[in-house]
């Protein structure tokens, strides 16, 4: 499918020039490209953001209209008010026929998996993936089939197939999996919990204080004992 956009170039350049852009509904922008010199431009505001509606899901090509001329390029990078979400800037880049450029291709999903029917849970973890490769070559998406994607189990970057297509993630990178629904597992109430351990404590306790009894009461009698003894010894003395 074919995208375009009108731009016009800018003369004008500064903050205080750029503000005064936007009050007007227009957006400053920059397109760039392998050996050139960047290029100010400025866009209209609507109609760049009934574009970004038209192209979600996809990577495309774009085709600018510039001084009457056609230029194929893509955009690289939009920059937006971090609260009002409001377009400040916007970078496009040339796009040379053989020439190889890298840009972020949208995955999407195919199909229902054969995990989740079995119970599991879909783990969508790439939902886009950096890619190099020529003009011709870059799809708007990346589709994955999912089908026969069963419990525990997992498609990865090397799983991918794309003639032309260079993937610049790790081989081992995750894009998908179906995980194991996580067990259950049973829950002592805290009242349940503190009364079991009240239980167990007096039995231990209890014991403890009877062995320290009766080492007291061997004790004392020997301390009584002892005594007794050395009296009984000086009244034998006295008497003789």
């Amino acid at each position: 499918m074919q995208y375009t956009i009108k731009a016009e170039a800018r003369t004008t350049i500064g903050k205080s020039a750029n503000r005064s852009l936007r009050r007007n509904g227009l957006v400053p922008a920059v397109i760039y490209g392998r050996g050139e010199e960047p290029q100010n431009l400025v866009i209209n505001e609507k109609e760049f953001s009934r574009l970004l509606e038209k192209i979600k899901g996809h990577s495309p090509i774009l085709d600018m209209e510039l001084a009457g001329k056609p230029i194929k390029c893509v955009i690289k990078l939009i920059q937006r008010n971090p609260i009002t979400l409001n377009l400040l800037h916007v970078d496009f880049q040339k796009v040379h026929a053989r020439e190889k450029i890298s840009v972020a291709v949208p995955i999407i999903l195919k199909g229902s998996a054969q995990g989740i029917k079995a119970g599991g849970i879909l783990d969508h973890r790439l939902r886009e993936i950096p890619i190099r490769a020529e003009v011709d070559k870059i799809p708007e998406h990346v589709e994955v089939d999912i089908t026969e994607l069963k419990l525990g189990h997992s498609i990865h970057v090397s799983d991918l197939k794309l003639e032309g297509v260079e993937f610049t993630l790790p081989a081992d990178t995750t894009i998908v999996s179906v995980l194991a629904p996580r067990k259950v597992e049973e829950v002592v109430a805290p009242a349940a919990a503190a009364a079991a351990e009240e239980t167990k404590e007096p039995e231990v306790i209890t014991e403890k204080k009877r062995e320290e009894a009766v080492e007291e009461g061997k004790e004392k009698k020997a301390a009584e004992k002892a005594p007794e003894t050395e009296k009984e010894a000086t009244a034998k003395k006295e008497k003789k």
